[in-house]
């Protein structure tokens, strides 16, 4: 009897279990669908992204090259005398004029030449003038018949040898002085000297021993070798007399603040290499400009345009072809192919396929692709002060050219009034 009231049991507490078993997948369903309906609208929220409009800008094309900065003269300072350092003068590293004693030999030797040539020529002065006072007399005698013309011949020809041996004397005298007044080395040049070679009781030889070496610092040369392709596209109808600007940038330096003026055309191409050596003066007044020093130099293109500008951090590359992600009407990346001209700071210049007013993806398409939908939200380009250092040098080129152009106008003005005076002047004569 216990037995047939246990299994009514049993079967009621399976029953129970299979409904719970069955609710917990029903809930679960429920929640799955629930989640991927979640998802699904979450994918439905486009991102949103910072973007930029592309600006037009008056830009004058900088070609960027590497060069060393070199002394206008440099002097290896070496003396034209052999003797015994005496003494040196100067401060290693100093800046001297030209003239300053640098160097002084023993003298000693020099001035005991000196007096020695001294004592000969008066003593040649005292024989020349006996000998000539000797032919005067032997001139007046031999007219009265009192001494042979031999005789006087042989007193006017002793007069004339002693007076060569005393311009003989003279000319050594001459040079025994210089020898002593090369005793002292001294600065040819304003410059700054390096360090001393030599120390006091050293022998050095005229001409060989290097004393020290002296620059002069307050102009430096910078050349470059353009190439002529560069050249004959960008500068070709550009000469010395304009004065292009140049800007030049030092090691370590992140702007370009000295500036100069293209001064120097070499007169031809060299046939080697395909380049044309052209350089500029720099007012070395800053002490960071010295010679040797690593520059890179940056010469503007006579030719200002207008040009597209976008973020460099906003293209990309796709194998040999750059191009950038845009945004369109309905707020859709597309790719979009473009054609890159120099750089400006972290700008960079688009000369084909896109327009001013364009909207770019600010940060490239490193995380995003073509055909995704985003939230654009459009910002400032970050320019870093680039635009408005471009648009200072562009301003002062402008300002320069208008400048040269006034010079010439009023050449030609004066050129041309002076030629009708001239005209004038000949009318009335």
């Amino acid at each position: 009897m216990s037995r047939l009231n246990s299994r009514p049991a049993r079967l009621s507490r399976i029953a129970s279990s299979l409904l719970l078993t069955l609710g917990g997948l029903l809930t679960l369903s429920a929640c799955s669908e629930g989640s991927g309906e979640a998802n699904d609208s979450a994918q439905q929220t486009p991102p949103t992204m910072e973007v930029v409009a592309a600006i037009s800008q008056p830009v004058a094309a900088w070609h960027t090259y590497t060069t060393r900065l070199e002394s206008p003269q440099r002097v290896q300072l070496r003396p034209r005398v052999s003797g015994e350092v005496e003494e040196v003068l100067f401060t290693e590293g100093s800046q001297v004029s030209a003239g300053t004693p640098l160097v002084r030999l023993d003298q000693r030797p020099f001035k005991a030449e000196v007096e020695r040539l001294e004592a000969d020529v008066a003593r040649f002065k005292a024989e020349l003038a006996n000998a000539r006072s000797e032919s005067g007399r032997a001139a007046s005698l031999v007219k009265r018949n009192l001494i042979s013309r031999e005789e006087a011949d042989s007193r006017s020809t002793n007069a004339t040898g002693l007076n060569a041996q005393l311009k003989g004397a003279i000319a050594q005298l001459e040079r025994a002085r210089l020898n002593l007044d090369y005793a002292t080395i001294r600065a040819p040049i304003d410059g700054r000297l390096s360090n001393a070679r030599i120390t006091r009781g050293n022998t050095v030889q005229a001409g060989e021993s290097v004393l020290t070496t002296l620059v002069e610092t307050r102009q430096l040369d910078a050349y470059i070798d353009i190439s002529e392709l560069t050249w004959n596209k960008d500068f070709a109808h550009v000469t010395a007399e304009d004065h292009l600007p140049v800007e030049l940038q030092l090691a370590g330096q992140e702007d370009f603040p000295f500036h100069g003026e293209l001064d120097f055309i070499d007169n031809s191409v060299d046939i080697d290499t395909g380049t044309l050596r052209i350089g500029t003066t720099f007012n070395a007044d800053d002490p960071a400009l010295r010679p040797g020093a690593f520059a890179r130099l940056r010469i503007a293109s006579p030719e200002i345009r207008d040009a597209v500008l976008i973020p460099e951090r906003a293209i990309g590359t796709d194998l040999d072809r750059q191009f950038v992600l845009v945004v369109d009407e309905n707020d859709t990346l597309a790719y979009r192919g473009i054609s890159t001209g120099p750089r400006f700071g972290p700008l960079r210049a688009v000369t084909d396929g896109l327009a001013a007013g364009d909207r770019v993806l600010a940060a490239g398409p490193a995380k995003a692709g073509p055909g995704m939908p985003i939230s654009p939200k459009l910002v400032d380009i970050k320019d870093g002060g680039a635009l408005k250092s471009l648009a200072a040098r562009v301003s002062r080129l402008q300002g320069e050219q208008a400048a040269r152009q006034l010079n010439q106008d009023n050449d030609q003005k004066a050129a041309t009034l002076a030629e009708a005076d001239r005209q004038a002047a000949g009318g009335r004569s």
